[in-house]
């Protein structure tokens, strides 16, 4: 975790310095959790004045509110720009980190969201394979559930089901390839 110094790179104007919150909130948030960070914290990492928080976003629940829905539309923009898949894979792994510490911390990460366009895209991929809805939302959670259990655990899955041996592209393609299958078999 990179610390700016406090004399140099200070984010200037509302747009900048918005950003250099959101992006330092998400850092920390991912790291440490929110119960752990303070509003301080995420200043000082963000190298604005600590008052800024509080005038754009509020309290520390407002600002992990506007971190994740942050990660999330930037996620989407990623997907529809077509950028690098590192860079797709690094958001989509720092916003996993986000949303599970907030979930570990207590805070009401269904209520913090108001747009998920993550996970509408894949409930869309399924909707079509489907002949209901609450197939498609069951397939979609699972498709959801299985890509995060493996980003979260996946060292641990290795080693107790002796798949370390397993090169990290072949295990990714697996996953993928478990994941079209989990959005394309209808279960109504």
């Amino acid at each position: 975790m990179s610390k700016r110094e406090p004399d140099h790179d200070r984010p200037l104007g509302r747009a900048e310095i918005v950003q250099a919150i959101l992006a330092s909130a998400a850092e920390l948030f991912a790291a440490k959790g929110p119960s752990s960070t303070s509003l301080r914290d995420v200043a000082t990492h963000a190298a604005v004045n600590h008052s800024l928080i509080h005038r754009y976003f509020g309290t520390k629940q407002q600002l992990l509110a506007a971190t994740l829905q942050h990660l999330a539309d930037r996620g989407v923009e990623l997907a529809a720009s077509g950028e690098l898949d590192a860079e797709r894979q690094e958001l989509g792994d720092l916003h996993m980190r986000v949303l599970v510490r907030s979930a570990l911390d207590g805070y009401p990460i269904a209520e913090l969201q108001e747009r998920r366009p993550g996970m509408e895209w894949v409930l869309d991929q399924a909707r079509p394979n489907f002949p209901t809805e609450r197939g498609a939302q069951l397939a979609a959670a699972h498709a959801t559930a299985l890509q995060y259990g493996w980003r979260l655990l996946g060292p641990v899955l290795r080693a107790g089901f002796g798949l370390a041996d397993m090169d990290d592209e072949a295990l990714r393609a697996e996953v993928i390839a478990e994941i079209g299958r989990t959005l394309s078999l209808p279960r109504d």
